[in-house]
């Protein structure tokens, strides 16, 4: 979320805090780190009536289902339209195999018609009965005539055509679902940014929360004192406030939207619209150790789906590389036919030079061969397919190095991440360290409110740079894991 990157935010939000400090009294406690504020509630009515108020939280009639990352990562799986149209593709490749398979026999016909004819006598050497009859209505003395027959070549040798087609069908199917693996690769990675992004807002939020709070009840503080006459304060410290206040409201709005952006997109990748949320939890560090970038240049090798889909590509390629040569020779099979004609009308006819059409039983068997003579076209077939598995075995070799590329550039931003998340964590706590020191010389009297200016403003810097850090670091470590093809790179929850 580049809205929730904005870092100069969070300094304005230190010095809301810091300045609200000053303004309460010495007795308070200046920052609860705790998250608990016994004291008493602020004021919600603003002191000027163009000052901006917060709206109230909607109703919740329905609970929502609060969606672990496991299960949304799962309703993805099942539900994106994207892996719909990749297993589609898949089931297309699959069909295209199964046709390959079953060429073969796929050259077998048969043919039957049936219907009526006028009384045919004679012999083709001495016939009384005219050509005209056949084109006559129908009318008395005809009778019913049936024709059957099937034909059909079976091939025993065909120099390769055969089994190369079947290969070139099984490595489109690697193929497919390789470019599955990757279309679903993608969309969990999205699924994965969408989660975090959503609790890095939200945790956002909570921060602002907190500070607004001891901002209204500074402001507070402040109208009392001067209410009241105190010199300590001015009507300028007052001021200064409620601009602070106007900066943070600006700010909150900007996380309101990228949890709003966020929701969205996580409702439209898990498929489930009614009743959706996720675990209110803070961000955390990622359960998976960052190991060496060895680990994860093999395994880019071996799971990313690109470097798969190359070499199913160099398959196919070579596959009708063999099917071009094979076109250049012939095909041998065996021929089978068979025929059956029966018309009652008709005389029949058994002289063995002659083939009649109305009467008769036939069955052909017999080896053949059939070879094309276009050669110099089929050659220039196989030099265009030979160029086309150059092509292929460039881009294999293109994308062997650009995974590489890519793998250690995610690896450089995941390793950037988790230093600054560890830096930022122990400045966090740092921050608390000082701030309890600072408190310590306030309780004994040798330092005012003024002293923890500077330690609150780091803390809430520390605090919302570690959060985000939180977000970058889950999210590089799945950009790693998609990258690579290696799902266990990635954080779990």
């Amino acid at each position: 979320m580049s809205l929730l990157r904005r870092k100069n935010g969070w300094i304005t939000a230190g010095l809301l805090l810091a300045a609200t400090v000053v303004a309460r009294p010495a007795q308070g406690d200046p920052l609860d780190l705790e998250g608990d504020d016994d004291e008493a509630p602020a004021s919600k009515e603003p002191i000027d009536k163009n000052e901006p108020v917060m709206p109230p939280a909607p109703i919740a009639t329905i609970k929502p289902h609060a969606y672990t990352l496991a299960e949304c990562l799962a309703l993805a799986d099942r539900n994106h339209p994207n892996l719909w149209a990749s297993r589609a593709r898949v089931a297309v490749a699959h069909a295209q195999l199964e046709e390959a398979t079953f060429t073969p026999y796929s050259y077998w016909s048969a043919n039957a018609t049936f219907g009526v004819l006028p009384p045919l006598g004679g012999t083709p050497f001495y016939n009384a009965v005219p050509r005209q009859i056949l084109n006559q209505g129908i009318g008395q003395a005809y009778e019913p005539f049936l024709q059957f027959g099937f034909r059909g070549n079976l091939p025993i040798y065909t120099f390769g055509k055969i089994s190369s087609i079947k290969d070139a069908a099984k490595a489109q199917v690697r193929y497919n679902e390789w470019d599955l693996e990757r279309a679903r690769l993608q969309v969990r990675m999205d699924v994965r940014r969408a989660y975090f992004g959503l609790m890095l807002a939200r945790d956002a939020l909570y921060i602002s929360d907190d500070v607004l709070r001891k901002i209204n009840r500074g402001i507070d503080n402040v109208v009392k004192k001067l209410e009241q006459g105190d010199t300590s304060v001015e009507e300028a410290d007052r001021l200064r406030l409620e601009i602070y206040r106007d900066e943070l409201m600006s700010r909150v709005a900007e996380a309101k939207k990228g949890e709003t952006y966020a929701h969205a997109a996580l409702r439209f990748l898990t498929g489930v619209q009614t009743a959706f949320d996720i675990p209110d939890e803070p961000l955390k560090k990622p359960d998976v150790v960052l190991g060496p970038i060895v680990r994860y240049l093999t395994a880019a090798r071996l799971f990313r789906p690109d470097v798969n889909l190359a070499r199913a590509g160099v398959a196919a390629r070579k596959a009708q590389v063999e099917f071009a040569r094979a076109q250049l020779f012939p095909n041998i099979g065996v021929g089978v036919g068979f025929s059956y004609n029966i018309a009652p009308s008709a005389t029949p006819q058994n002289t063995a030079w002659l083939a009649d059409p109305y009467n008769g039983f036939g069955a052909a068997f017999a080896f053949g061969v059939e070879w094309g003579l276009d050669l110099l076209p089929k050659n220039a077939r196989v030099h265009f397919a030979e160029s086309q598995l150059e092509e292929t075995r460039a881009l294999e070799r293109l994308a062997l190095g650009g995974v590489a590329v890519e793998v250690e550039n995610a690896y450089a931003t995941a390793v950037e991440a988790k230093t600054r998340e560890e830096n930022w964590d122990r400045a966090e706590h740092r921050a608390k360290r000082w701030i309890s020191s600072v408190q310590d010389a306030i309780d004994l009297g040798t330092k005012d409110e003024r002293y923890l200016i500077e330690p609150l403003r780091a803390y809430v810097f520390a605090r919302a740079n570690h959060v985000l850090a939180l977000q970058d670091f889950n999210v590089a470590l799945s950009e790693l894991a998609r990258v690579t093809g290696w799902e266990a790179a990635a954080p779990t929850s």
